[in-house]
Order: C-alpha cells, then structure tokens, then sequence
C-alpha cells in the first residue's frame, strides 16, 4: 500500500500504537461487541475509518519504516475493540502485489458466519495479534472453509460469499475479536503443537 497521508487517510491522525487496546484490558478485549445501525453514526463511522487507515499505514513499508519509533507491526486485519470500540466491525486488507497496489479490502460491519466446514486447517507459523505482545507459540484450528454475511462499508452493500483457507483463518480471527475471543484460547495447552492428520496446515 502506497499511502499519501495528506490525502489517503480517512481520518485526520496518523494511525499509531497507542490507539491499541491489549489483552490486559479485559472489559473490553473480553467483552462482545454490539451490532451497530446503519447507516453509520458519525462516531462509529469514524472508528472504522481508523481501522481502515491503521492497517493500509502499517503495511506502507515507505512510511512505517522500522527504524520508526512508533513503528506498527504490519497488521492483515484489526477490530474495534482493539481500538477501544466493542462494536461488530473490522477491517481485512490482503496484499498481493506491492507494486502493483494489488489487494483486497473487506471493511465488515455486523459480520457473521452463517456456516463453515468441519475440515480444520491452520497456520504452521501459529497466529499472532496486535493486542496481544507476548508470543504465544502453537497451532490455531479453524474451519478451512467459512460462509460469511454483513454489510461491506467500501463497496456500501450487504455480502454474502464463501472464503477458504488463509483469509477464512484471517476472518475467523477478527470476527471471534468481536466475540472477546483470542487466538491463543484455541491453542491446544497440554501439546501446543497438537495436530490431527487430516488438519491443512498452511
């Protein structure tokens, strides 16, 4: 993502990490987040924006620059409570071609799974979180195929469509967010690295 932030952003701040809510702040990162009206409200509206802006800044490797001393971690997705906001939004943006600004971007509002499959899948490098700075090690099961309904704010219509693989693993990690879930419930604690022979891992 190639950001020009005089006119890019959404929203008139620089996204930075200390709009980040961690797992220390369990009546909000813990707590299920309400569905919200729409059209949106001037203040919800402006919580998705920093969403969107948020993770388009961190994965501009021109302007977050490592060296940075507010440099985000490059993040695939963030929800509203990890901003301070428990309402049923997030925000999902897969790269494909740097160069080419080749990506897609999902801004979800009341997003929910109406089915998935019994097929588990997982990545083999295990997940990690904005809002979560220890590192937990281990695998994440999760349904390799999901189907998805809510209302797409950038495209301004309600969706519905199926999803596989790594961005059913990304969407099932943001929408439990809104659940006051985290990744690191789902890892197996007596073998963090327990796996079934039919689990895909990617």
């Amino acid at each position: 993502m190639k950001l020009d932030i005089k006119k890019d952003l959404l929203q008139t701040k620089i996204p930075t990490n200390k709009w980040l809510v961690k797992d220390s702040n369990v009546k909000i990162i813990r707590k299920t987040s309400a569905d919200v009206e729409l059209p949106l409200n001037k203040e919800n509206e402006l919580i998705l924006k920093k969403l969107i802006d948020f993770v388009r800044y961190s994965q501009d490797s021109d302007l977050n620059v490592s060296t940075n001393s507010d440099y985000l971690r490059p993040a695939v997705g963030l929800a509203a409570p990890q901003i301070g906001s428990n309402t049923n939004m997030f925000f999902v943006r897969f790269e494909y071609k740097k160069e080419d600004n080749d990506a897609e971007e999902f801004a979800m509002i009341n997003p929910k799974i109406t089915a998935k499959s019994e097929q588990i899948t997982c990545l083999s490098d295990g997940e990690g979180c904005l809002s979560v700075d220890k590192d937990y090690q281990g695998l994440v099961p999760r349904s390799y195929k999901i189907q998805l309904e809510g209302y797409e704010w950038i495209r301004k219509e309600n969706v519905k469509f199926t999803l596989r693989g790594y961005q059913a693993i990304v969407f099932q990690h943001e929408i439990e967010h809104n659940q006051g879930k985290l990744y690191y419930d789902k890892i197996n604690q007596q073998d963090t690295y327990f796996k079934e022979d039919d689990w895909i891992i990617i």
